[in-house]
């Protein structure tokens, strides 16, 4: 099969960047922390992956350490007894996470904390705990058609909504956002949005990636600190929910942008059965 059929490597593929990261590094690094980890891989083996983190770059790499497997995308707004019941009835044995949120999960799922990556990982399973040294990577040498479709294995599960995405599916609906919302390698986008939907994931992450482009992905981000990006970062492309766009809003009405490159604000939807989203008007 050809590696750029995976969402992942087809991201690595895209030159883009998370921050200061490369995502073809932290795809490396994903992979680094499967070929150190024997406990992961067990865990993984005939199994789905969860993911319980909160915006940023560890992200990523959680999707590339799945190793192709459906990726369950947990929200951290869920109670301790929904989280316990998606990993026994979708059969996640490993859940990508942070020290923060790791105490919420069964004890009998393999918690893996990206609080340090892609520098370093722990792979936890009861009282084993092992340190996983994910090393320097300067990104993968990916050489092919980066327009390959995707493969129809699982790629990531929403499972509030039932909903399960094929690699397929996942970038063919990117590449449709990036056509629809014209992402290019030179475009700066902010996501706003939690990365807990297909439309977030899509539109937050995924297609401004495989365009090439600069993502800021950041955990808990304030009205104040997101319009103080927009202003000082000349970002071009805003990716938010109707909740966060609004707030964004009222703040601008107030108090115009004192410097804007915005080109387009996508507003993503919070149901977790779509992947669509639309253009928001945001006052300038």
């Amino acid at each position: 099969m050809d590696p750029l059929a995976l969402t992942p490597f087809a991201i690595a593929a895209g030159g883009g960047r998370i921050g200061p990261l490369a995502a073809s590094q932290l795809v490396s690094a994903g992979t680094t922390l499967l070929q150190r980890s024997a406990p992961l891989v067990r865990a993984l083996a005939g199994r789905s992956s969860g993911i319980l983190l909160p915006n940023g770059p560890a992200w990523l790499l959680a999707l590339a350490a799945s190793d192709g497997r459906e990726a369950v995308v947990l929200d951290p707004v869920s109670s301790d007894e929904e989280l316990a019941a998606h990993c026994q009835t979708l059969g996640i044995r490993a859940v990508f996470t942070t020290k923060a949120l790791s105490s919420r999960l069964p004890a009998t799922v393999t918690r893996v904390l990206l609080d340090d990556a892609p520098a370093t990982a722990y792979v936890i399973l009861a009282d084993r705990e092992q340190t996983v040294d994910l090393g320097s990577h300067y990104g993968l040498d990916l050489v092919g058609d980066t327009g390959v479709e995707g493969t129809n294995e699982p790629c990531l599960r929403f499972p509030l909504a039932s909903t399960s995405l094929s690699h397929r599916e996942v970038l063919a609906a990117a590449r449709t956002a990036m056509a629809t919302f014209a992402y290019t390698p030179v475009d700066r986008t902010l996501t706003m949005s939690p990365l807990v939907t297909p439309s977030a994931v899509i539109h937050g992450l995924v297609s401004p990636l495989l365009a090439g482009g600069l993502l800021h992905l950041r955990e808990q981000l304030t009205t104040h600190q997101c319009r103080t990006l927009i202003e000082q970062d000349d970002v071009t492309m805003l990716v938010g929910t109707a909740s966060t766009l609004g707030d964004l809003a009222v703040g601008i009405r107030g108090a115009p942008l004192a410097h804007s490159a915005l080109k387009r604000v996508v507003c993503v939807s919070g149901d977790t059965t779509t992947m669509l989203a639309t253009e928001y008007d945001l006052p300038r």
